[in-house]
């Protein structure tokens, strides 16, 4: 291949974006889903242990759904078992605290 192929398929690979952009790009949004997860563990410790009111199981929804779509969204791509497994697992424990997240509504 001749360095203009070369450079025409990593700008139609990358849909003439700048790789450095699309890396600085993906570390914010991690940067910004930690921050997101934080909050939601601060938040649901305040509520548990200073104002001894339960467990939010709302705050452990928003957090389990973080890594729920992380892990499908690897199982899909990457076809790998050990994403699969930890993809349905996260279902598991994010459909279990919507439950209970109603469960508290109700009563």
């Amino acid at each position: 291949m001749k360095k203009e192929e070369i450079l025409q398929a990593s700008r139609n690979e990358n849909q003439n974006k700048d790789i450095y952009e699309l890396e600085i790009i993906r570390k914010g949004q991690r940067i910004g889903g930690l921050i997101g997860l934080s909050i939601a563990f601060a938040l649901m410790f305040i509520e548990r242990v200073i104002f001894e009111d339960g467990t939010n199981y709302g705050y452990f929804c928003i957090i389990m759904s973080a890594a729920l779509g992380l892990f499908t969204y690897k199982a899909i791509k990457l076809k790998r078992k050990q994403d699969i497994i930890t993809s349905v697992l996260y279902f598991v424990m994010t459909a279990y605290a919507i439950v209970m997240q109603i469960l508290n509504y109700l009563g």
